[in-house]
C-alpha cells in the first residue's frame, strides 16, 4: 500500500524502486524535509549548501538540486544569495487558515463517500494510535506526525487529485510553523477527541457529520493558534 506522507509526495516502492535506484537528490530532499520538521532546521533559518554538505555528507550537486525541489515545494525561499526556511506573518497565516478550514471539511466529505476499505483501516490505526498516545506525556512532534498522516489520509481518501494537493501543500506550509512554535501546544485532549469524532463520522459513512467536525476542528485550532501561540511568537 502507499504510504501518504506529510508533505503529500509519494514514497511507494512503485514510483522509488529500491533504494539504491534512489537518486541522491531525492535522499537530500528528504533528509533536509526530516531536518525541518524534527526541528532541527528552525522557520526563518538560513541553510547553505556548504553547511548541508558537511551534515549530510554529500556533494553539493544533489543537495542543490534538493534545495531548488524544497523552493518549489513553497518549504524554503531564496533571499538574496541565500535560502531560508520558510517564514510565515500573522497575515500570511490568516490566509491559510481561511481557506484550509473549508478545503479540509470538503475533504473529509468525500473521504466518507470515497474512501477504500483499505483507508479506512489505516484511518482508524491512526486514529487509535494518536488516542493512546495523548494519555501517555506525549512526544508533541510525534503526535503532530500522527496528525499529519491522518489528515493526508483524509485528503488522498476524497478522491478529488486538485483538493489533495492543495490541502498538502497547506498543511506543509503550516508543518514548517508548526514544529517551530506548537511543540507546547495545549490542546492535546481536544485534539484526541476532535480527530476521534472526525474519524468516527468518517466510518460511520456520515458525509455531513465528517466535514462538520472538520471544520470545527480545524477552526478549533486557529482560534487557539491566534489566542495562545501567535500572541508569544509575532509580538
Amino acid at each position: 500500500m502507499t504510504e501518504v506522507s506529510e508533505s503529500g509526495k509519494n514514497h511507494s516502492g512503485n514510483n522509488r524502486g529500491t533504494e539504491e535506484k534512489i537518486p541522491l537528490s531525492l535522499k537530500a530532499y528528504d533528509m533536509i524535509m526530516n531536518m525541518i520538521l524534527n526541528g532541527q532546521l528552525r522557520m526563518g533559518q538560513s541553510i547553505t549548501e556548504e553547511m548541508l554538505k558537511e551534515q549530510l555528507r554529500m556533494s553539493k550537486t544533489p543537495i542543490r538540486e534538493a534545495i531548488i525541489s524544497l523552493e518549489n515545494d513553497g518549504v524554503v525561499s531564496k533571499i538574496g544569495r541565500f535560502y531560508n526556511v520558510v517564514y510565515l506573518t500573522k497575515e500570511q497565516l490568516d490566509e491559510i487558515y481561511e481557506i484550509k478550514v473549508e478545503l479540509e471539511a470538503l475533504a473529509a466529505y468525500f473521504a466518507t463517500i470515497r474512501m477504500t476499505p483499505a483507508m479506512k483501516k489505516n484511518l482508524k490505526q491512526i486514529s487509535e494510535k494518536i488516542s493512546k498516545l495523548s494519555v501517555e506525556e506525549p512526544d508533541p512532534i510525534v503526535l503532530a506526525n500522527l496528525s499529519g498522516k491522518l489528515h493526508a489520509l483524509v485528503a488522498k481518501g476524497s478522491g478529488n487529485s486538485y483538493l489533495e494537493k492543495n490541502v498538502n501543500m497547506l498543511r506543509l506550509r503550516l508543518r514548517i510553523v508548526r514544529i517551530t512554535i506548537f511543540t507546547s501546544s495545549g490542546r492535546t485532549a481536544e485534539e484526541k477527541a476532535e480527530h476521534e469524532e472526525i474519524t468516527e463520522a468518517i466510518l460511520s459513512k456520515d458525509p455531513q457529520k465528517a466535514s462538520e467536525a472538520m471544520r470545527r476542528h480545524q477552526t478549533n485550532v486557529w482560534e487557539y493558534v491566534k489566542n495562545e501561540v501567535v500572541p508569544k511568537f509575532y509580538y
